[in-house]
């Protein structure tokens, strides 16, 4: 949601399996060394959703750092969905796996065929740290739940999250504080001037 709580930014599109957890899944398809199906079907199934449901606001999409297209499948993705969604899209770059630079150049530049917007899921826990910010051109920072946590009643949690949101905002990237939960949480967060 935009600061005002009530217009959507965008529609976070997560991967729900049925009969098993994420974290499980993820873990399957990574002891068979096969993150990419996972990444390919998440894409393709998320933005199949999102243009049979008209919508119109930005959508965000979680994905594997070292997991990319090929260049069949993005012929394919830009086939179909290149004008659907225009510049609305949002890579989510987990922090489930580690970074790998040279498969992050190829994910980048499939990325930026696409003409999608890059974000740092969970910003402040598992690998997405401020390690990446060196590595990743990023637009947006979602800052995970975790740092959101106390803000009322923590000095030393809201200088945290305050600090996140001016360095983003030096490095000309927006900022999604993730589990607002509360109208107090939601006003201070507001105060520090605060994207999404």
């Amino acid at each position: 949601f935009y600061p005002d709580g009530k217009d959507i930014y965008a529609y976070e599109a997560l991967m729900r399996p049925k009969n098993i957890l994420v974290m499980d899944l993820i873990e399957e398809f990574r002891a068979k060394n096969d993150l990419h199906t996972l990444e390919v079907a998440t894409i393709f199934g998320a933005v199949q959703c999102y243009a049979k449901r008209g919508y119109h606001s930005y959508i965000a999409i979680n994905s594997f750092p070292a997991e990319s297209f090929t260049a069949e499948e993005q012929a394919v993705f830009d086939e179909f969905y290149a004008d659907v969604l225009g510049d609305k899209g949002i890579i989510e770059i987990l922090e489930y796996t580690a970074l790998d630079i040279d498969k992050w150049q190829s994910k980048r530049n499939s990325i930026n065929r696409s003409r999608f917007n890059i974000a740092l899921d969970d910003f402040g826990k598992g690998y997405s740290s401020l390690n990446y910010l060196s590595n990743l051109p990023v637009d947006v920072i979602k800052v995970d739940k975790s740092l959101v946590k106390n803000i009322v009643t923590s000095p030393k949690q809201l200088l945290i999250l305050k600090s996140i949101i001016e360095m983003a905002e030096i490095n000309n990237m927006k900022v999604v504080v993730e589990g607002i939960e509360e109208e107090e949480e939601q006003k201070k967060v507001a105060s520090f001037g605060v994207d999404y």
